[in-house]
């Protein structure tokens, strides 16, 4: 520890212990010299550490004094013991709906174009373009065109951390008298975006999705089409047909994992199919949910209006950059192959296990990669049960959902055990 350090702590703890009191003088400069034996810019470093912190401050012929009274001691203790107490909880048998397949990702290639991104200078010392690197939108309009069948150029591309920070630089291109029409399937961060601009909202049934766009009378609607059905399918080749049909309506389409298919077959995008579509996606599930890129396909008309507009970039550039060279090098497509088998070989699994151990109803959610279930029971219980044997799980619509895309066979197999003993105490 430096010296400087050892006499900060030591006022510090003074002033938090109660010793030294709110406006109680606390030594000069020059008695600390003398008392610590050290220099002079030894102590000024450690008063002014200090001084910045809110512990003492310099008062007009009195000197330093305590500034920080008793409640902010009891705050300070407060956020101390929070820091410490409150941590992610980490459990023997991790089924939430959270996390990625960790194995399957190889983290040592990923490294290597991360660190040359880092040792080269000139390109990490100049800020990233708005639109997101040309090098990264190039890549990916050629992943799009192989995975999605989607024609785009780098100029209607535009990189973000995510969707919703996507649909929110998106949104700020729009006429705000809009009516937007969103799919009650829809999740909250998408809805909150279009609430916050202050956009009138219609919820459409996912049952009567085309009688209700007509009937409500939208201009824009915004569809998940990976995870459209109250039973987490996706949008049917029916509802697409019909939805492109409809000529005066702008589709924002949130096509989230829309590539990583192992247990249905394929369905196009609608990207694909019209030009009055502005399309969504990332790579949170895909790759590792750190990793913070996403990106979104404007057409003609907004890639004009966004080339006339002002925004900031949302992405990192270090990212990007390497996930550039990640893509251009085949590791993408080449890890997109490897997941659509892991995932077939996990599902089908978890399938005969909750087939063998728990008798329910249970449904596929393929794009979040876990199996739902319909459980007669008290599900409060049943949860209490669950945290305190360790057990992560997801809860949504009175169902439980448990994931297969982190945990290995093994594992998966005495956690579903442990769920069928928990289940007969309910």
């Amino acid at each position: 520890m430096k010296k400087y350090e050892v006499i900060y702590n030591t006022y510090k703890e003074s002033i938090l212990s109660g010793i030294l009191k709110y406006g109680d003088r606390v030594d000069s400069i020059r008695e600390c010299v003398k008392k610590m034996h050290v220099s002079k810019t030894t102590v000024e470093t450690a008063y002014n550490k200090l001084v910045l912190d809110g512990f003492i401050s310099s008062q007009e012929k009195i000197g330093y004094v305590v500034s920080m009274n008793s409640e902010r001691i009891l705050l300070h203790q407060e956020i101390l013991d929070y820091s410490s107490n409150h941590k992610e909880k980490v459990y023997d048998y991790d089924f939430r709906i959270q996390s990625v397949s960790f194995d399957s990702f190889e983290t040592t290639i990923w490294k290597r174009y991360i660190k040359d991104v880092l040792n080269d200078k000139k390109l990490m010392s100049s800020y990233g373009l708005a639109q997101g690197e040309y090098g990264l939108r190039q890549a990916l309009c050629k992943y799009v065109y192989q995975n999605r069948n989607i024609l785009c150029f780098p100029e209607q591309m535009v990189i973000g951390s995510n969707y919703q920070s996507l649909l929110y630089i998106f949104c700020g291109m729009l006429d705000k008298n809009k009516k937007i029409g969103l799919s009650t399937l829809v999740d909250e961060q998408a809805k909150q975006v279009f609430l916050s601009y202050g956009f009138h909202v219609e919820y459409l049934r996912p049952e009567h999705f085309i009688e209700d766009i007509c009937d409500r009378k939208v201009d824009i609607v915004y569809v998940n089409t990976t995870c459209f059905t109250k039973n987490r399918q996706s949008m049917s080749e029916r509802i697409r047909k019909n939805l492109m049909d409809m000529k005066n309506i702008l589709i924002l389409e949130d096509d989230y994992n829309g590539e990583l298919v192992y247990a249905s077959k394929i369905k196009t995008s609608l990207c694909s199919k019209n030009k009055n579509v502005i399309y969504f996606s990332s790579f949170s599930r895909l790759l590792l949910p750190s990793l913070r890129i996403g990106y979104m396909i404007l057409n003609e008309e907004y890639t004009k209006k966004y080339s006339a507009s002002f925004f900031g970039p949302t992405a990192s550039k270090l990212e990007q950059v390497a996930f550039t060279q990640y893509i251009v090098d085949g590791y993408l497509q080449k890890h997109l192959r490897k997941l659509v088998r892991e995932y077939k070989e996990k599902h089908l699994y978890l399938k005969n296990l909750l087939d063998q151990y728990i008798s329910c109803p249970v449904i596929l959610d393929e794009t979040y990669m876990a199996y739902w279930l319909d459980l007669d029971v008290d599900l409060n219980r049943f949860n209490s049960l669950c945290e305190a044997s360790s057990i992560g799980l997801s809860c949504s619509n009175e169902r439980i959902g448990l994931s297969f895309a982190s945990m290995d066979k093994e594992l998966m197999a005495s956690g579903v055990i442990r769920l069928a003993e928990l289940l007969k105490e309910c």
